[in-house]
């Protein structure tokens, strides 16, 4: 049947085309309300893809055909029809406001396109000049609390650091749970590859460190962005679809005058929080600095004994440094923007070139972007018109160890004991050493040198077919390349360092080379059945290949006067290393819409997608998807009622999604490493892990129900959604015996589920001519549940923090599972006879906590239970936007809450003495070994993470068209991430030292997020 169809669509496209007469029509489009131009307006001829939108002033040209319709649509406005007749040759329209939004037009796929009213899916819309209002910087900085559902998280505040979005919760575990990203048509790649971090242990749970490559795309760039949720995507990207897609459209051509537009912007970064530290004038006597207050001493009449350990309780003077005055600085940031757009009724183009600066508050970090951008559009014919795209982005940093090491800035104060002068030098001008074995954290600022640099095009070529009124053929090629490299040199100490911590130097060298293509076509035909009934039908196809090389050499015992990769005498083990991946995904699909009396739609669609990740006989899946909506507010009965109830729509939708991010192209084979024994030629197998050709995409099926309603003449809008998501096939690490030859492989036998609800509110509390003020409210709560295991619960993470990260049956994902705080029946502290806290133990077969009849002591095995939880009880953001005559105010807040953070830089302050808890024990609020009770037992290390932060706030102010020159002349000053209500025990609690990870969420040596204050000049003219 697919077949058939698919050849029925190939007939109608290269069948006999029928010719009408083309002409160029202008106009001019105004507001109703107060006559002022309205630029961006879409002007869209129906029934086709061919469209274009309205300039600075409001003007617009287009090439359109005789009994052609034009479709003039805005946000905020209502959309109005206009035929071109005979005479037809100028255009003056005014629109009206109160748009009810349900006519918006919203992007689905790469160019498949959609009123809201008929989806049964909620699609977040965002538009371009709302992201940049507070100088982000980068994509998913503009992002934050914008999308209802969406978890947007910077997990580093350096400036090179990650970000990861996760949409309804997390849909993988040993994959990616970030969306799906798609530009103009092209599939980008947003991986995170570690390049500068190779020393860094990455634990097993799939934790990405670094910067992901969505920080090269620059938010002025960008016109609109859709986020589609759930199974919205099923269809048109199938096994891709399972977390979500971001739909990113940038800037275009107008006709008419060319126009430029030019934005310069000063920025200023700064540390928002200090740590509250120790800085009393004495501490304990110790044999060892180190690890100082825990350190065990010999037993004497000043030592107590604390839990098997001898402490002395004798104290000294001293004087104490606060080092984050070492360590941090304001970092200065600028981002410029140049831009032209403009064209005539057959060629449109539009240019631009980006140069972004940002310095970060550790000393001697920065971020720079350079980029080029060129889209032309030319339409050669009423029927036939072309599109190309291309995008230079250059981007280089110049970084520090950022968490997850013992010699990362952050780091090396929280595991070095605050009485060393770190800045003193001796005779030749080296610094000194500081707690033995440590790093001096000045050393890390001045002489580490670790760089990365990448070189990216995003390309594209799009031909748009109307062979006749009513159907359209687009065919899409879209390339994204980037060569990545980075480079480390740590140099010798001139001091006594923990070898482990390369005492002798150390020098990287790697290397990141990404191809990926994609070819799309997309057929749509409108078939207008009679005056009640329309059916749009969408068919096509998309390829996909992808090709990675990374190569990585590593060394340490340095040669003198050399920074270079040739500075090693001695190879790390295992190095050099090399990889490659390659793989293809191919897959086609046909959806269909049925519209009655333009109210109610119902929609059903099927994919087929295939992978070569995968073998032959699993490869291939289908994707279905079915869904309706019904707009309640066009029925009769609801004409009485329509000043306070002006549109409602149910909705709802099901749908079958995949996911391929869990595994790499060749992890289903057995791999080999080679060696030599007795000077023969061996082979083993690589992580003694055994290959499984069995393997299959994870799935998610999903259900969404929800509704659309606008009161007061649409100036309150509220809309909810629900939807379940059934995970399945999740791929997991399976443990072996060894007498099968391996001791792990990899399954598809997880599952998980994912339920949630979305709200969103906007109020347009005050609309008139001078003075606009509306507010917004997004809320989202999603609970995850592991529904299906091999075993009742594994520890998924093995990271130098030691956060216990499981997974367990019937527990959200990632818990933290570990040991925890004997308590009495009422939750108070069952202290030992002696005042001091301790571990509970009980029954270790049965987790049940028992005690000493006698003494009423804990009494068996250490007991471990589930001590945190990482997922969110829920999202929040909130604002308002304020326009008063030629000024302008937005406030936007974003939090999350009911989130647990494994804080472990919490902990070792106070094991080497620079934390808080520290100067209680010395000053007697606490007693002497309060710490060393406290110190391994994991809970203690279990924090709130949750806050409330104020992202953004802007004032602008637009002068306006000024004279024959500049049309305008606005004037910005913003702030981002000013304030955080919380109660976290380190620097920030959004951070993540897990970095990209869908499920690690813990707090070990990771730059903080900075506040930033910026003012910004846009100039139009």
């Amino acid at each position: 049947m697919r077949k058939q169809l698919f050849t029925l669509f190939g007939i109608i496209l290269f069948a006999q085309t029928l010719f009408a007469q083309s002409k160029t029509v202008t106009g001019t489009v105004t507001s109703q309300s107060d006559g002022l131009s309205l630029p961006g307006v879409s002007v869209l001829i129906e029934g086709t893809a061919k469209s274009t939108v309205t300039d600075f002033d409001g003007k617009f040209s287009i090439l359109v055909n005789e009994n052609e319709t034009l479709l003039f649509s805005f946000v905020g406005f209502s959309t109005k029809k206009v035929k071109v007749l005979a005479g037809t040759s100028v255009v003056n329209l005014k629109m009206t406001e109160e748009l009810n939004a349900l006519s918006e037009v919203v992007v689905l796929g790469s160019t498949v396109r959609a009123t809201r009213k008929e989806l049964g899916n909620a699609v977040t819309s965002l538009k371009g000049e709302d992201l940049v209002k507070a100088q982000p910087g980068g994509l998913s900085t503009a992002l934050q609390g914008k999308i209802a559902g969406a978890q947007v998280s910077q997990n580093s505040g350096d400036p090179a650091g990650g970000f990861s979005i996760k949409l309804r919760g997390t849909s993988s575990i040993l994959g990616s749970s970030d969306p799906l990203y798609v530009i103009d048509g092209v599939v980008l790649n947003n991986a995170t590859t570690n390049v500068t971090n190779l020393n860094v242990t990455t634990g097993n749970s799939n934790m990405q460190i670094g910067q992901n490559r969505s920080s090269d795309i620059n938010p002025n760039d960008i016109q609109s962005i859709e986020v589609l949720n759930g199974g919205a995507a099923a269809a048109i990207y199938g096994s891709r679809a399972a977390n979500g897609v971001v739909l990113i459209t940038t800037k275009k051509g107008v006709a008419g005058e060319t126009r430029y537009t030019f934005s310069t912007s000063v920025t200023s970064n700064q540390i928002r929080k200090k740590l509250d530290l120790n800085m009393s004038d004495k501490q304990f006597v110790s044999t060892s600095p180190a690890l100082f207050p825990i350190q065990g001493n010999p037993a004497s009449p000043t030592t107590v004994s604390v839990l098997g350990r001898n402490l002395e309780t004798r104290t000294f003077g001293v004087q104490r440094y606060d080092y984050q005055d070492d360590i941090f600085t304001t970092g200065i940031g600028t981002d410029t923007y140049f831009s032209m757009q403009g064209g005539d009724e057959k060629t449109k183009y539009f240019a631009s070139l980006g140069h972004l600066v940002n310095e970060g508050i550790i000393k001697n970090t920065d971020f720079k972007r350079t980029g080029a951008k060129v889209r032309l559009k030319h339409d050669f014919n009423s029927k036939l018109s072309a599109t190309v795209g291309l995008n230079y982005v250059n981007s280089s940093s110049n970084e520090k160890p950022d968490g997850n090491v013992f010699w990362s800035p952050i780091n090396s104060i929280n595991i070095t004991n605050n009485i060393y002068d770190i800045s003193q030098r001796d005779a030749n001008g080296n610094l000194l050493a500081v707690d033995p074995n440590r790093i001096n954290p000045l050393s890390i600022i001045e002489t580490f040198k670790i760089k990365q640099n990448t070189d990216r095009i995003i390309s594209d070529l799009q031909l748009n077919y109307v062979p006749f009124k009513n159907f359209n053929a687009d065919l899409i090629f879209g390339i994204d390349n980037y060569n990545q490299r980075g480079n480390v040199y740590i140099p010798r100490y001139p001091y006594i360092v923990n070898p482990a911590y390369y005492n002798d130097g150390y020098v990287s060298e790697a290397t990141n080379r990404v191809v990926q293509f994609n070819n799309d076509l997309n057929l749509k035909y409108v078939w207008n059945i009679n005056e009640n009934w329309k059916a749009t039908t969408y068919g096509g196809y998309n390829i996909q290949t992808y090709r990675d090389n990374f190569v990585a050499v590593e060394g340490r015992n340095l040669k003198p006067f050399i920074e270079t990769i040739n500075a090693f005498n001695t190879l790390i083990p295992g190095s050099p290393s090399s990889s490659q991946s390659k793989y293809n995904l191919w897959g086609y699909y046909l959806q269909e819409t049925f519209g009655y009396k333009d109210k109610l739609y119902v929609t059903i669609a099927g994919r087929q997608d295939a992978s070569t990740i995968f073998s032959s006989d699993n490869r291939s899946q289908f994707y279905p998807k079915a869904s309706f909506s019904y707009v309640l507010s066009d029925e009769k009965f609801m004409e009485s009622i329509h000043d306070i109830v002006s549109s409602v729509r149910i909705r709802g939708s099901w749908g079958k999604s995949g996911s391929l991010t869990a595994i790499k192209p060749y992890a289903r084979f057995t791999n080999y490493s080679t060696g030599t024994l007795i000077g023969n030629s061996t082979f083993t197998i690589e992580g003694f892990k055994q290959g499984n050709l069995d393997l299959k995409p994870e799935q998610s099926v999903t259900y969404e129900i929800g509704g659309d309603f606008g009161f007061i003449k649409d100036r309150l809008n509220l809309s909810f959604s629900y939807y379940n998501a059934d995970i399945d096939d999740l791929l997991l690490p399976v443990q072996l015996a060894a007498s099968e030859g391996a001791t792990n492989t990899i399954k598809n036998i997880g599952q998980m589920n994912n339920r949630g609800f979305e709200v969103n509110l906007k109020y347009d509390i005050i609309k008139k001519e001078n003075l606009h003020l509306d507010a917004f409210v997004n809320y989202s709560s999603n609970r995850n549940k592991v529904t299906g295991l091999p075993q009742t619960r594994f520890k998924l993470d093995s990271n130098l923090a030691g956060a216990p990260v499981f997974v367990e049956m019937d527990k959200p994902v990632g818990i933290f599972y570990g040991t925890y705080f004997a308590r009495n029946p009422d939750g108070s502290l069952l202290l030992t006879p002696d005042g001091y806290p301790q571990t509970e133990k009980g029954n270790a077969s049965t987790g049940v906590a028992e005690r000493d009849q006698t003494t009423g002591q804990p009494k068996g095995a250490i007991l471990n239970k589930q001590i945190g939880n990482p997922n969110p009880d829920y999202i929040i953001s909130f604002g308002a936007n304020l326009n008063y005559k030629k000024f302008g105010l937005s406030v936007l807040f974003d939090g999350v809450q009911g989130v647990d953070v494994f804080d472990a830089d919490y902990r070792t302050r106070q094991g080497v003495g620079s934390g808080t808890i520290v100067a209680q024990e010395l000053n007697g609020e606490l007693p002497r070994g309060y710490i060393w009770s406290v110190y391994n037992i994991e809970e203690f290390r279990i924090v709130d993470g949750s806050y409330l932060k104020l992202r953004e706030i802007s004032l602008n102010y637009s002068f306006g068209k000024i004279n024959k020159f500049f049309d305008d002349l606005t004037i910005t000053a913003s702030g981002r991430n000013l304030i955080s209500w919380d109660n976290f025990t380190s620097f920030d609690p959004e951070t993540n030292s897990g970095g990209q990870s869908s499920v690690a969420k813990y707090n070990f040596g990771t730059v903080p997020i900075p506040s930033s204050y910026s003012l910004a000049v846009k100039f139009q003219f």
